[in-house]
């Protein structure tokens, strides 16, 4: 008997090394589009593969129904990945925020480990395999690729993900194929991704870093927040924090992005340092008020802000109510949302096939038997931080282990 899966990145891969495992009677293909499989967990983690997360829980993912993960979770836990892996070779270390990377710092590792633990138990690799239609017939599926091979199997696994980095694979395709078979899909949007603000706001800013704290607003309603550095672009904003606060944007309107340049530091506080600095930099103009405090550039647009038009300006001549306005705007520095880079530069989708089709035991559709998904091509994702590749290994290894059993 035949097992398919489609899609060879890390839930697929999970998927097959726990079916070979599960039951040796069986072949075991995937079906991957690129020339190799895994291509894109070569780019997670900035090509360190932050694999997992130690404080993975249910509040950690979104979805039409986020507590969907929570059995595969306790199925297949953090403990478990780690020692999947450890027995694969790869060898942890847990970093800030319980983060855990190979301890070799390269995704490349637990990429080789896998394919090494695919290779085997001898699970069958077909490279190029654009798969485009899946028809059902009596007893298989019948799976056609976009050069015209086919591929039939007994049991099919969907793990093709969703449309985040095209390049590297997923391309939204699974999507259509999984409309196809009767299942419903959400509507997707790209998610820990980049913040897009209006240019002319962050132009002269373009290239800064700074390490602050991160707020998202709806319409003066806070939604989340997140330390770390920020990275200036000349479309918006990057850097870690605006990655992980991007996993609350999607489907929302009306956001803004409040930022804090002094976090450590009361508004009280920061009034009695704008307070020294003037009695002691009066002989100053406003072009070098915030040198040795701020970036220059950031102190520049900050007095802008509160009126101050011309750099010109005598230090001497702050008041109590400019000093004021330019504490505000260091706690409160806003920028309104725009959008984001999209799909193209997105690590994950938000949305997918909805999970209520699926039976969250074994991750088997409930509308067509012998038919699993696992990974991101269903409404799961996950923060930033290695949550959504644990979601990929603990989601695959259920979908492998159940399509495997199911054939005994």
């Amino acid at each position: 008997m035949k097992l398919v899966i489609i899609g060879g990145g890390a839930s697929g891969m999970a998927a097959a090394v726990e079916a070979a495992r599960t039951n040796g009677n069986i072949d075991v293909i995937i079906a991957e589009r690129l020339d190799r499989p895994g291509k894109k967990i070569l780019a997670t983690g900035n090509g360190r593969c932050n694999f997992s997360n130690t404080n993975t829980s249910t509040d950690n993912y979104y979805g039409n129904d986020s507590n969907f993960t929570a059995w595969c979770l306790k199925r297949f836990t953090v403990n478990d990945t780690v020692n999947f892996f450890n027995q694969l070779g790869v060898f942890p270390k847990e970093e800030e925020k319980g983060k855990l990377y190979p301890f070799s710092g390269q995704a490349s590792a637990v990429l080789d480990c896998l394919r090494n633990e695919v290779s085997r138990l001898g699970v069958d690799i077909v490279t190029g395999f654009y798969a485009k239609s899946v028809s059902i017939g009596k007893k298989s599926f019948k799976i056609q690729a976009a050069d015209g091979r086919t591929l039939y199997a007994d049991r099919l696994i969907i793990a093709g993900g969703g449309c985040a980095s095209p390049a590297l694979g997923s391309d939204g395709s699974c999507f259509e194929i999984m409309r196809a078979l009767g299942h419903r899909v959400s509507e997707l949007a790209p998610a820990l991704v980049q913040m897009k603000t209006d240019p002319k706001e962050v132009r002269s800013l373009q290239g800064i870093k700074i390490n602050g704290m991160l707020r998202l607003i709806q319409n003066d309603r806070f939604i989340a927040e997140d330390k770390g550095e920020i990275l200036f672009t000349d479309y918006g904003i990057s850097g870690p924090p605006v990655f992980q606060l991007s996993a609350k944007l999607p489907f929302k309107n009306n956001i803004t992005a409040s930022i804090d340049f002094m976090s450590e530091y009361s508004p009280k506080e920061i009034y009695d340092i704008l307070e020294y600095r003037r009695d002691s930099l009066s002989h100053l103009t406003m072009e070098n008020f915030f040198t040795g405090l701020l970036n220059k550039r950031i102190g520049n647009l900050i007095a802008r802000r509160v009126g101050i038009e011309k750099l010109s300006f005598s230090v001497g001549g702050l008041d109590k109510q400019l000093l004021w306005s330019i504490v505000s705007l260091i706690k409160d520095y806003r920028l309104e949302i725009k959008g984001t880079k999209g799909f193209g530069n997105a690590q994950v989708t938000a949305g997918g096939v909805l999970t209520a089709d699926f039976d969250d035991k074994t991750m088997g559709s409930k509308i067509v038997k012998g038919l699993y998904a696992c990974g991101e091509v269903l409404d799961i994702y996950g923060d930033c931080g290695g949550y959504n590749l644990q979601w990929a290994w603990s989601s695959g290894r259920l979908a492998g282990m159940s399509a495997a059993e199911s054939m005994m």
